[in-house]
C-alpha cells in the first residue's frame, strides 16, 4: 500500500470519528470523553489533511485557478461570517441544539444535581441550568436582570457569603479546599472583589466606597442561598418585560495565575490585604431573552471578567489573561417559561 493510500483512508476514518462526535455533541449534553475524542481526531484530522495537501499540491494549484473558485470561496466565507455573527438559519440551529441539551440535562438526576426552587411569584418563570466544568470549586455567583439598555432591574440570586458580607476569616491557598472543617472566626471580612460586575450595577455603597454588600447592609434571605458547589438547576421568576439581559457572575479564590499573583498589581492594596482572596477576576456569562419570540431555551455566553480587586464595576472583554478561570463552567442553559402572557404581550403592543 502507498502512502497515498494510507494518507486517505487515515482521513476517512478520522472524519468518521470526527461526523459522530460531532453529531452526538450537538444532540446531547456535554460528555467529556465524546468532547476529547472530537479533539483528539480533530488534530489527527489536520494533520492528515496536511499530508493530502502536500501529495496533491500541484492538482490543488491548477483547481484553484478555476472559474469556480471564486463562488465556492464567497460561500465559504458566507458560512463562516454566518457561524461566527450568529446569523439564521445557523443560530436557529444553535438554538436548537441548546433545547435539545437542557431537555436532555433535565433527565438528570438530583444525585448529580443541585436543584432550587426560589421566587415563584413573578410573571416570567426560569429554569437556569448551569453544567460545572473541571475548576469550579465553592465559587461566589450572582444572578441578576438588566434592560435592553444596560440598567439594573432586579437581583434574581446571590451566595449568602457575599450578600450578607460575612466571610470565614484565615483561608489561605493552601488550606482553601479543606478550610470548611476547621472554621473558627467570622466576622466582617467582605471579598470586595468577587462579584464586582453585580454589585456595581445594584448600585449601592457602603462607608468604605466599596459597592459589595456588608453585614451592616445586607441583603434579603429570599434572594440568597448557600455556596452552589455543584452542578444546579435553579427554579426562578423576574418581573415581565418585553426583552431583558440575563446576566451570571462567579468567582472562585485563590486561583491565581502568572497574571494575577502574589508579585502584580503591586500598588492595589485591596488585591494583597486579604479581602480579595487573591486569584483571578470573576467571569460574567449573559444572554438576552425577547418574550415576544417562540424561543423558549438560551445559551448564555462568556462576555468577560470584573476588576481584580473590584475597584470598579466595568466589563473587560479581554479574557488573553484569563486561564484556569475560563474552565469553571462548560455551559449555561436557560429555559423560559412564559406561556400564560399573552395578554401581557398584546397590552403592550
Amino acid at each position: 500500500m502507498n502512502f497515498r493510500k494510507i494518507v486517505s483512508l487515515f482521513i476517512a476514518l478520522a472524519f468518521l470519528v470526527l461526523a459522530i462526535t460531532g453529531i452526538l455533541s450537538y444532540l446531547q449534553a456535554y460528555s467529556r470523553p465524546i468532547a476529547s475524542l472530537h479533539t483528539v481526531f480533530g488534530g489527527l484530522f489536520v494533520l492528515g489533511v496536511l499530508f493530502h495537501l502536500s501529495n496533491n499540491l500541484k492538482a490543488l494549484m491548477r483547481y484553484s485557478k478555476a472559474k469556480y473558485i471564486l463562488p465556492i470561496a464567497g460561500t465559504v466565507a458566507m458560512v463562516f461570517l454566518g457561524a461566527m455573527y450568529g446569523v439564521n438559519p445557523i443560530s436557529s440551529l444553535m438554538d436548537y441544539g441548546s433545547k435539545l441539551k437542557a431537555k436532555s440535562v433535565s433527565k438528570v438526576g438530583q444525585n448529580n444535581y443541585l436543584v432550587l426552587e426560589m421566587g415563584h411569584e413573578k410573571e416570567i418563570k426560569l429554569d437556569i441550568d448551569l453544567l460545572r466544568a473541571e475548576h469550579y470549586w465553592h465559587p461566589q455567583m450572582a444572578i441578576w436582570t438588566e434592560d435592553t439598555e444596560g440598567n439594573y432591574l432586579e437581583t434574581i440570586f446571590v451566595s449568602k457569603a457575599t450578600a450578607k458580607g460575612l466571610f470565614f476569616g484565615g483561608r489561605t491557598k493552601e488550606n482553601f479546599k479543606t478550610f470548611d472543617e476547621k472554621q473558627k472566626s467570622r466576622g466582617e471580612y467582605r471579598r470586595v472583589n468577587a462579584l464586582p460586575v453585580w454589585a456595581h450595577k445594584r448600585g449601592v455603597s457602603n462607608a468604605d466606597g466599596m459597592y459589595a454588600p456588608s453585614s451592616r447592609n445586607p441583603l434579603p434571605d429570599a434572594i440568597t442561598g448557600a455556596t452552589l458547589d455543584d452542578s444546579f438547576k435553579l427554579y426562578t421568576s423576574v418581573a415581565y418585560s418585553k426583552a431583558f439581559v440575563l446576566r451570571l457572575e462567579l468567582n472562585v479564590a485563590f486561583d491565581d495565575n502568572e497574571y494575577y499573583s502574589e508579585y502584580d498589581f503591586p500598588d492595589d492594596a485591596t488585591f494583597h490585604n486579604g479581602t480579595g482572596q487573591l486569584g483571578q477576576p470573576s467571569i460574567i456569562f449573559e444572554t438576552k431573552i425577547e418574550i415576544k419570540k417562540e424561543k423558549e431555551h438560551y445559551l448564555m455566553k462568556l462576555v468577560g471578567h470584573g476588576h481584580h480587586s473590584g475597584q470598579t464595576g466595568e466589563l473587560y472583554t479581554d479574557l488573553s489573561t484569563l486561564t484556569t478561570a475560563k474552565e469553571l463552567v462548560e455551559r449555561i442553559v436557560v429555559g423560559v417559561e412564559h406561556g400564560t402572557l399573552e395578554h401581557h404581550i398584546v397590552e403592550n403592543k
